[in-house]
C-alpha cells in the first residue's frame, strides 16, 4: 500500500500493538505533558478525537476498506520556534503502553535572489503561457515529491480551492489513489491558471516554500520554461 499510494512518504520505525479491548479503539492523545520544549510549534490533528476503531482496522484490505484508517496531522514551526521538535503522543486503548513521537526540524530555505531564478510579480504572468507550461510539465510536477497535504493547505490559503474540494482530495476514505488525487489537484491548478495568470506565481511560491531541492529546482524549471516561450 505504501509503495503504491504513498511512494513519497517518510517511513520510520514499525510499531507493533494490541488492542486492549476486543471492541475497542486506539486514540492518539495530543494533550499529554511534554518532556521536551515545543515553543513556536503547532501540532494539530485534523480529527478530534483522533481514534481508530478496531472494527475498521481489522477490515483494512476488504473490498469496502481499500485504505487504512488515517488521521491527518498538521505540524508547523514558526520562525522563532525551537529548532527541533520532539513531541510525544501516547496511545490510549492499547494493551501495552506505547508512545509515538513527532520529530521535525525547522526548514532553512536557501536564498533564491539571483537574477536567473527571479520571479516576476504574480500579476505579470500571462495565463495562456503559464497554462501551457503547466500542461507540458505535468509529468515532472507529479514526480517532484511535494506533499499533497501541504499543497492542499497552501492552495486553500490562497482560495484556489475551497474547503469542500480539500476534503474530497484529502479524505482518508477516498477510493482514489495518490496519483489520481494529484491529477485532480493539478487539473484545478491548471484551470485556475488559465483564468488568472497570477495563480502560476502562487504555485511557484508554494513549491519554493516546500523547501526541498526537488521542489525548488522544479520552480526554477517552470520559470525557465515560461521565459523561453
Amino acid at each position: 500500500f505504501i509503495k503504491k499510494d504513498c511512494s513519497h512518504a517518510e517511513r520510520g520505525q514499525n510499531i507493533l500493538f494490541r488492542f486492549k479491548d476486543y471492541d475497542g479503539y486506539i486514540e492518539l492523545k495530543f494533550d499529554a505533558p511534554q518532556d521536551e520544549p515545543f515553543t513556536g510549534w503547532s501540532i494539530k490533528p485534523h480529527l478530534k478525537p483522533c481514534r481508530f476503531l478496531r472494527c475498521d482496522v481489522d477490515k483494512f484490505g476488504e473490498a469496502n476498506y481499500p485504505l487504512p484508517s488515517t488521521c491527518l496531522i498538521s505540524v508547523y514551526g514558526s520562525p522563532g520556534a525551537v529548532p527541533s521538535l520532539h513531541y510525544s503522543i501516547p496511545l490510549d486503548g492499547v494493551a501495552d503502553p506505547k508512545t509515538l513521537f513527532i520529530h521535525r526540524s525547522l526548514r532553512t530555505t536557501p536564498s533564491l535572489t539571483n537574477e536567473s531564478t527571479s520571479v516576476p510579480e504574480t500579476s505579470s504572468f500571462t495565463s495562456e503561457i503559464a497554462h501551457r507550461v503547466m500542461t507540458e510539465c505535468t509529468t515532472i510536477i507529479k514526480s517532484c515529491g511535494i506533499n499533497i497535504h501541504f499543497l492542499v493547505d497552501k492552495l486553500l490559503e490562497h482560495n484556489i480551492i475551497n474547503a469542500r474540494e480539500k476534503r474530497e482530495i484529502t479524505d482518508g476514505y477516498t477510493k482514489q489513489t495518490a496519483g489520481e488525487r494529484m491529477d485532480e489537484l493539478l487539473h484545478i491548478i491548471s484551470s485556475s491558471i488559465s483564468m488568472d495568470g497570477k495563480v502560476f506565481g502562487i504555485f511557484l511560491d508554494i513549491l519554493r516554500k516546500e523547501g526541498t531541492l526537488r521542489t525548488i529546482g522544479l520552480a526554477d524549471k517552470l520559470m525557465d520554461k515560461y521565459k523561453s516561450i
